[in-house]
């Protein structure tokens, strides 16, 4: 076996939340789904993500300045996957506002951020985000990516 994929079987043991990075780029709305946002400080109020480099995806979002980190709902598993396979939300099998910053209707919750800094992290970037709006919306559980399967949340 790999190191890679021992080390990618170790992180598969920690459960994490999954969510859809959304932006406008070139008037296009996309998205990617990521299992890799956390939240950073409370004061201002910043979160990451991160991104492969040297992928379509990433040079769709390099340059993106303001998006929307969409938490997905349990119920949510067609829609993280539908965006994992293609970059426009136009396939994804849910409805995004057609703001700005496209957003999913139908999240758990929300946050329209503007790109803070970029950090190189081995092949990924680490986006770091300023929070500038954020709001609930289904009060429903949480979609939970572990040991390689979205699922529910214990």
């Amino acid at each position: 076996m790999s190191k890679t994929r021992s080390f990618r079987d170790v992180l598969g043991r920690y459960p994490t939340g999954v969510a859809i990075v959304s932006a406008r780029v070139d008037g296009r709305p996309v998205g990617v789904t990521v299992n890799s946002f956390a939240s950073v400080s409370l004061d201002p109020p910043l979160v990451l993500w991160s991104i492969e480099t040297g992928t379509d995806r990433h040079r769709l979002f390099e340059k993106v300045e303001n998006y929307a980190i969409n938490i997905l709902a349990a119920d949510q598993a067609d829609v993280a996957h539908a965006c994992a396979i293609s970059a426009r939300l136009s396939d994804c099998p849910a409805e995004f506002s057609d703001g700005d910053v496209p957003m999913l209707d139908t999240a758990v919750a929300r946050l329209v951020c503007r790109r803070n800094t970029v950090y190189p992290g081995g092949d990924h970037k680490i986006i770091l985000g300023e929070v500038t709006r954020m709001e609930t919306g289904r009060d429903v559980p949480s979609l939970v990516f572990y040991r390689g399967r979205y699922s529910k949340p214990a």
